[in-house]
């Protein structure tokens, strides 16, 4: 357990308040730019355009894009918007997904590895990302949260961005970054103050839940309680606004317009929703089924939002999205279909049983509320000043979702190995998923005739942030009797060999997802020489990369097995894998 002289030593950390000062002031050097699409529909800001259109009803959709460089994005965007005008219908909105390197003081950028995403290089390219396109953008990757947060902020609001986020990454870790989490924190707050100050502008702050800790929870009722967390942090101790989005890890539909009209309930007048996600777990490279899955989730966002009226936009997920970078053509054939459904709302919302879905709201809402109070109270008594959003930030930065969870979570107390010290009121899809998998994968990992070699000491983890994937290598690990080391996602080659070299590993086994299989495993090895070492390495995940001359990521499993390294393509292969 953690105790307040590991989460904020006294006099080691800046005043926040102070922070916010000097990130409001700077924003009165700051100019909001006005995007190409706000001028065309003859507003000022997207909010203001956000509250027209939920004024009026009309349901707003949005898509993701981020493909090899910022040339390729723009020339994508151009066929996007041309199509979708051939066929009759507009896209509000584009989220715009950065390279992680985006996140790090442009210093350190070029010495960070590459992953899937455009960088922005130049101010004309910032410039074009809101001045070339007539679709709305919204930055949330990589700006507010990282250590370059208080830049990348300004150059969005110049550039006429107006939704800029991502609050919840400010846990993430970036690659390359040598400064520590004080640094990154201090940005951040400034960050905040600086849309603080263009508030009344229409400045919005942007928190995508789903790339946070609440991913990492196991109860929708923390889920809420963070939300709101996060909503005092923003708008009560430092003045701006905020919009959440929501989604992305949640596939039941009656669970997911529960919890979206749950978070809506935090949302204050004159404020609109960044937007509803798409859900991304259930799509595999079955592509007709994926089909099923999307027009279902497309549906019921569309009939939360027509409900709440939001002032959301949906952004449908390409069916492609579980094997690799979608292209422009299959985010038109998603938003083709999303708009299709989006005609035959009417008849179907006259026959849902909004009562019902009112009702689990309330519920969750009310174990939300006690969630947040327990972790305000909670932190308060470790010392913590909870009028102090550095202080916030750092200690929940630094206690982390499952220890946040354990002391504070509105579930009960479980001797369950099953829900790991904590059995939640409202499990999340992610729980139920990951027990499920981690069921089938313990049955099926372990041979009948499995002979454990002692000497077996494993180090695990993962070069980007999603946790899952680790997670379940753990628990496969732990299934043939071998206690792995576990280290962080986010890790760096040089970090993971010293950890190897440390801890003396026989074994590495890492999870990727990021576009950078083949660079970070050439890193890796040569990280390892360097120490005179030679572990296994084992490596499974989305084994692509970005390569020089390709519109997309290429797989690289070859490249990756010529290196000497083991690929693991299915966690059922692993025993066969780990030497004996």
């Amino acid at each position: 357990m953690k105790f307040i002289n590991d989460l904020i030593p006294a006099g080691a950390i800046p005043n926040g308040r102070e922070l916010v000062a000097e990130g409001k002031n700077f924003g009165n050097e700051v100019s909001m730019g006005v995007s190409e699409f706000c001028r065309h529909h003859g507003v000022t800001s997207e909010l203001e355009y956000k509250l027209k259109m939920a004024q009026a009803g009309r349901t707003m959709t949005a898509l993701t894009i981020g493909l090899t460089d910022w040339p390729e994005t723009k020339k994508g965007l151009q066929k996007i918007c041309q199509v979708s005008a051939d066929r009759g219908f507009y896209i509000d909105r584009f989220i715009l997904a950065l390279d992680r390197r985006m996140g790090l003081p442009p210093e350190f950028r070029a010495s960070a590895i590459k992953e899937t995403g455009p960088m922005l290089s130049s101010d004309v390219e910032w410039s074009e990302v809101a001045q070339s396109i007539r679709i709305q953008p919204h930055m949330g990757d990589m700006m507010i949260g990282s250590p370059s947060s208080l830049d990348n902020t300004r150059r969005a609001l110049e550039a006429g961005v107006n939704y800029v986020g991502n609050l919840s990454q400010f846990a993430w870790k970036y690659p390359g970054w040598p400064g520590n989490d004080v640094e990154q924190m201090s940005e951040v707050i400034k960050a905040l103050g600086l849309m603080a100050s263009k508030a009344s502008h229409g400045a919005v702050v942007h928190s995508y839940l789903d790339d946070g800790f609440p991913a990492q929870f196991g109860d929708y009722a923390s889920y809420v309680g963070w939300a709101k967390f996060e909503r005092y942090i923003v708008e009560e101790l430092i003045g701006a606004k905020l919009a959440h989005a929501y989604g992305g890890l949640t596939h039941n539909p009656i669970t997911k317009t529960t919890v979206t009209m749950a978070v809506e309930t935090l949302r204050p007048e004159g404020v609109c929703s960044s937007f509803y996600f798409g859900n991304t777990t259930r799509y595999t490279e079955n592509i007709e089924q994926n089909y099923g899955v999307l027009s279902v989730d497309v549906l019921y966002m569309m009939l939360a939002d027509k409900h709440l009226k939001a002032g959301s936009s949906i952004m449908p997920v390409p069916v492609t999205e579980a094997i690799r970078v979608p292209t422009p053509e299959e985010i038109i054939d998603v938003q083709t279909i999303a708009h299709q459904i989006k005609d035959k709302l009417d008849s179907i919302y006259e026959v849902t049983n909004w009562e019902s879905l009112e009702c689990k709201s309330q519920d969750l809402v009310s174990s939300g509320n006690r969630f947040f109070d327990n972790l305000i109270n909670g932190l308060s008594e470790l010392g913590v000043d909870v009028n102090d959003p550095l202080q916030l930030l750092l200690a929940t930065r630094r206690l982390g979702p499952s220890e946040i969870e354990a002391r504070f979570g509105v579930g009960t107390p479980s001797e369950d190995p099953l829900f790991d010290g904590y059995e939640p009121l409202f499990p999340t899809d992610v729980l139920k998923d990951f027990l499920a998998e981690r069921a089938t994968i313990r049955s099926a990992v372990r041979p009948k005739n499995w002979i454990l070699n002692k000497s077996h000491k494993p180090v695990i983890a993962s070069s980007d942030v999603h946790e899952i994937g680790m997670r379940l290598v753990i628990d496969a690990v732990e299934s043939l009797d071998i206690k792995p080391i576990v280290g962080t996602v986010g890790i760096d080659p040089d970090e993971l060999a010293e950890l190897a070299l440390i801890e003396n590993a026989t074994a590495i086994l890492l999870s990727t997802h990021n576009g950078m299989a083949l660079t970070f495993a050439e890193k890796l090895l040569a990280e390892l020489k360097i120490r005179k070492i030679s572990p296994q390495v084992i490596i499974g995940g989305r084994l692509n990369q970005e390569i020089e001359g390709q519109d997309m990521p290429v797989d690289v499993t070859e490249q990756l097995t010529a290196l000497g390294i083991d690929v693991c393509l299915d966690l059922k292969d692993l025993a066969a894998l780990i030497r004996n």
